[in-house]
């Protein structure tokens, strides 16, 4: 492949993903890969050679081991470094994959406060698509190679080890961020923001009342935070609350109006509606489902 570049079908690869909701392949011998951008979520991972990658406007050289997660809208490239190119694993994956309400995320960053991670946003003062992990005791690789077996055996309940082995993944990565750096430089609105509504999401919040706590104006902070997570900050809130409220479904005997109301709603039936909007069904059907 010495002076070729990587092809791709993006119209098959979407189908792929718009049915599975993932998508794994091995590029091998790959020499160049133009400017692009997509609309999932995609972790790379160089497994031989030198690259130069460019995202975003930003360029680095990666190596064997390293990875990262691209987020959506960003733009990147790679050129290879070697005569005989890099291999790279991709998996290509939708935020949906983890839970069906996350369906409509568009930001690793909002993905990341999804109740199954947990992951503190405070300590994500710098954008974590934009860092270069390295996989220094090769547990990454592993888990990938994990995926990509599920992916081409294809045996009963592959889709819930590929989500599982995701959610490892997602988890020991973000172990790898420094939290005293980011916390020594932490004055983040959208990670302020976020960190609240995980403290306070079972109360009355409005962003104008947090704006005014802020020093901001309504529509800067509002701006702002859908800039860095790609939603509203009403949908965010909202996508929060009906996280936690299908966690109670599936994981308590609580009644749907006692939940609604620890979820920071008092009417049963527009949270209801919610929960049927964002999973495709009932509270009630969601429970039976999800604890069947």
């Amino acid at each position: 492949m010495i002076g070729s570049e990587k092809e791709f079908h993006w119209s098959e690869i979407l189908q792929i993903l718009s049915r599975e909701k993932f998508y794994l392949t091995l590029h091998p011998n790959v020499q160049k890969v133009s400017l692009h951008d997509h609309a999932f979520l995609e972790l790379t991972y160089i497994q031989r050679g030198r690259v130069e990658h460019t995202l975003d406007g930003q360029t680095s050289v990666l190596t064997e081991g390293d990875y990262l997660i691209v987020d959506y809208g960003s733009r990147h490239s790679y050129r290879a470094l070697d005569r005989d190119g890099f291999d790279n694993l991709d998996c290509l994956f939708l935020p949906e994959l983890l839970d069906p309400i996350l369906k409509g995320t568009k930001s690793l960053r909002t993905l990341l406060e999804h109740y199954l991670l947990h992951f503190n946003m405070q300590a994500l003062v710098q954008n974590p698509a934009h860092i270069v992990f390295h996989d220094d005791d090769g547990r990454i690789g592993k888990l990938l190679s994990l995926m990509q077996t599920e992916a081409q055996t294809r045996e009963a309940g592959y889709t819930e080890m590929v989500r599982c082995y995701l959610i490892e993944l997602l988890l020991l990565t973000m172990r790898r961020l420094d939290d005293a750096q980011a916390a020594a430089t932490g004055q983040d609105i959208s990670a302020f923001l976020t960190n609240y509504v995980a403290e306070h999401y079972m109360e009355e919040l409005t962003l104008q009342e947090l704006a005014a706590r802020l020093n901001y104006s309504l529509p800067y902070i509002s701006k702002r935070f859908k800039d860095d997570t790609g939603i509203s900050f009403v949908h965010y809130l909202q996508n929060y609350r009906v996280m936690q409220g299908c966690r109670l479904l599936t994981s308590s005997h609580r009644t749907l109006a006692e939940i609604t109301e620890m979820v920071g709603y008092r009417d049963v039936k527009f949270f209801s509606a919610l929960v049927k909007r964002m999973t495709g069904l009932s509270p009630s059907d969601f429970r039976r489902k999800h604890r069947k």
